[in-house]
């Protein structure tokens, strides 16, 4: 059975209960608690694990076959010293998203809204042509904006020598999530693009309604 553990915005997974695995099965809490602090560098004696809206307690040697785990569970970790957060790499990454890709979105999201109200057409056709002129512009303007952001991204040096695997492993999947989101923000605004130019077109009288 797998678990995904959230842990500091990195997701990671686990597998529980697997009788393949044998003598590394993971199959009591403690075996459990000690393979989340090893993958996420925390601390297995400060650390609470949330499952289902409540924390998992009990001794060690107690059973995972008796929690109501199922395929996909959520598991969140709060507390306990985390070592990604004095990572340099992984504080660059998080320091990006916080005071960049956050912004990146609220554009979109305001470009968005902008297009909605142009269709609805409230407006002056010959106002309506000057504002979707200039909604043209910011749109297109965005996709500019976030390409930008991906060769940013591509170019931080978040790994050095001093790195060790399992952090890198983690700094990677960070940056790769970030640029996914971006990627994922360029596809709705290609077509948020597309469906601006078909609306001009309607009001320009190249295609009919």
């Amino acid at each position: 059975m797998k678990l995904v553990v959230s842990c500091s915005s990195v997701q990671t997974t686990v597998d529980i209960l697997d009788e393949a695995e044998g003598e590394n099965s993971i199959s009591t809490l403690g075996q459990l608690r000690e393979r989340i602090a090893a993958d996420n560098d925390v601390d297995a004696e400060t650390m609470k694990l949330l499952h289902r809206g409540k924390f998992l307690q009990g001794e060690a040697d107690v059973s995972l076959s008796t929690i109501n785990f199922k395929e996909n569970d959520k598991i969140i970790v709060m507390g306990g010293k985390n070592a990604m957060a004095d990572d340099a790499g992984f504080k660059m990454l998080m320091q990006y998203e916080k005071h960049n890709l956050s912004n990146l979105q609220k554009t979109y999201d305001v470009n968005l809204r902008d297009v909605a109200d142009l269709e609805r057409g409230f407006l002056e056709k010959p106002k309506q042509v000057e504002m979707g002129k200039k909604l043209e512009k910011k749109v297109k303007f965005f996709n500019e904006e976030a390409e930008r952001h991906l060769e940013t991204l591509d170019g931080m040096n978040i790994i050095t020598d001093a790195t060790p695997e399992n952090q890198a492993k983690r700094n990677r999947e960070k940056r790769k999530t970030l640029i996914n989101g971006i990627q994922t923000l360029l596809n709705q605004n290609d077509a948020l693009l597309r469906r601006l130019e078909q609306y001009m077109a309607i009001l320009n009288g190249d295609i009919l309604e």
